[in-house]
């Protein structure tokens, strides 16, 4: 059916459509409340990150 994982970042271990991301990423677009999985959470977590990373690079070279 779709792509299946040994290590699901999703923290619910009884969902069925656990390690199953295909399943899971339809079952949460489908669904305006919850819009992002889990794994959609740590890659837009990690790009936040570097962007605060940058911001916090470029202050640091300007001199006040």
């Amino acid at each position: 059916m779709g792509e299946m994982q040994r290590t699901c970042p999703c923290k619910r271990l009884y969902c069925p459509r656990h390690g199953n991301c295909a399943a899971y990423r339809e079952h949460h677009h489908a669904n305006g409340r919850k819009p992002l999985t889990c794994c959609e959470k740590l890659v837009q977590k990690e790009q936040r990150k570097a962007r605060q990373q940058e911001r916090k690079q470029a202050q640091e070279g300007i001199p006040l």
